[in-house]
């Protein structure tokens, strides 16, 4: 648990799991179907060129149940609106394309999304995917936008490259001097759950850019 987190994110019985890149010799994954009550469908979000089935089998691989993919440009808004709101754990992966899946996370689906978070559920963010989620984030092209704001005061990096990560946060904190930055590194997860539980997963390599009035010293690594 963590009251004194410089971000907040959206109190429900869920969990949010964000992730960076995917490695195939991660816990991640397991750990995130371990949280996984069985109650509810496992739903998946993927732009990836097999439509998630590299994804799919790799959960299967763990022991996961037979899920099935949710068509985001699908034509019956109610459809996907229940498909995701009554699943018990929601695999999203961008596969490098986040600005596409940004411009698919609807108000339908965003609202989905929250809904399954309130009846318990587990919503995996994973690579790319995890940028959205914050309350801001960057373009493909470098403009600061909206997220999805399921965690506030926060935008969400994945980088690999210390310098680059530490260039992308001196030209975020210009612009949004009081933001906290989340680094997420491949093979490692923030997963932020019910009664403000905070935990790290996986390899550790989470850090924390914080903002002017957080802390006097605002790089904080975990």
């Amino acid at each position: 648990m963590n009251p004194d987190a410089p971000f907040t994110w959206l109190d429900s019985k869920g969990w949010i799991v964000l992730s960076g890149p995917p490695d195939a010799l991660s816990e991640i994954r397991a750990q995130a179907l371990s949280r996984y009550d069985g109650a509810g469908a496992l739903a998946y979000i993927s732009l990836a060129p097999d439509l998630g089935d590299a994804l799919m089998d790799d959960m299967a691989d763990l022991g996961a149940p037979a899920g099935y993919l949710v068509d985001l440009e699908g034509p019956d808004n109610n459809e996907v609106y229940q498909r995701l709101s009554g699943a018990g754990m929601i695999v999203i992966e961008a596969c490098r394309q986040p600005d596409r899946l940004h411009a698919l996370m609807s108000h339908t689906v965003a609202s989905a999304l929250k809904s399954a978070l309130e009846l318990g559920a587990l919503i995996l963010f994973e690579g790319a995917a995890a940028t959205l989620a914050g309350q801001h984030r960057m373009t493909a092209g470098g403009e600061l936008t909206a997220g999805l704001n399921f965690v506030g005061n926060a935008l969400i990096a994945t980088m690999a490259d210390n310098d680059a990560e530490s260039t992308l946060t001196r030209n975020i904190h210009r612009q949004l001097s009081d933001i906290s930055i989340l680094g997420l590194a491949r093979g490692s997860a923030l997963a932020l759950g019910p009664d403000r539980r905070l935990e790290i997963w996986g390899d550790g390599e989470v850090t924390m850019s914080l903002g002017e009035s957080a802390l006097p010293d605002r790089d904080h690594n975990h």
